[in-house]
């Protein structure tokens, strides 16, 4: 039954898929499978992404200040809740986003979105937690500028909710040199072969960095790692 479903959802995503993105489909979703057999029973998974976020700040991180960076915020939902959670008042939050939706289509094997997806208008979301604070604009164009004025000796958080394979590569390999040993990578859409996966999975060939999961969800559709 398992391998008829799978059959299934297989025919629609080679019919839905642009074709450029066939081929990679057939390279990344059996890959995606066979990580996730090598990581059953590794480590904590959970129903929901916030019962994730609760374990990695209470059992990973603790009472330490971190410097949490989150790409791809939309309207602050996640961010606004790890602040909340988080009590060290020397710890910092910063959400990088366009806030005018996605650059790009986002193709999966599921469904298809278009750019533009995710907008706010434009609009920063609101909050009264001064330790949260927005950077807008092209990852491109605002994370060089960020860590070059990078000066925190905190846990580094980075929460990667960017859902493309172009937007998880970037900021995974501009960051690359403040991600050091322990830093912790929160992916959002993790289970999308084309996408985040494919994006963690080049980094680390690229970069030849090694990491352990933590943390994940129902599926390995969210996860958490930390780099070695």
């Amino acid at each position: 039954m398992r391998k008829f479903v799978r059959n299934i959802f297989r025919s629609i995503a080679l019919w839905v898929l642009p074709d450029s993105d066939r081929f990679r489909f057939l390279a990344y979703k059996p890959k995606f499978e066979a990580w996730r057999k090598t990581q059953l029973g590794k480590h904590p998974i959970f129903t929901e992404r916030t019962e994730m976020y609760d374990f990695i700040n209470r059992d990973i991180i603790g009472d330490q200040a971190i410097l949490y960076l989150e790409f791809g915020v939309f309207e602050g939902e996640s961010i606004k809740y790890f602040a909340g959670i988080h009590n060290n008042t020397a710890s910092k939050f910063v959400g990088f986003d366009t806030f005018e939706g996605l650059p790009e289509d986002w193709n999966e094997f599921s469904r298809s979105l278009t750019s533009k997806t995710f907008s706010t208008g434009g609009m920063i979301p609101e909050t009264t937690d001064d330790r949260i604070s927005f950077v807008k604009g092209l990852f491109q164009q605002t994370l060089p500028g960020f860590l070059d004025q990078l000066n925190s000796t905190s846990q580094l958080v980075i929460h990667n909710d960017s859902d493309l394979y172009s937007a998880t590569m970037y900021v995974l390999s501009r960051a690359n040199d403040v991600i050091v040993p322990g830093t912790i990578v929160i992916f959002d859409e993790f289970y999308s072969p084309l996408h985040e996966f494919r994006g963690f999975e080049d980094y680390c060939s690229a970069y030849m960095r090694n990491y352990e999961v933590i943390a994940s969800t129902e599926g390995h559709g969210k996860v958490a790692v930390r780099l070695l």
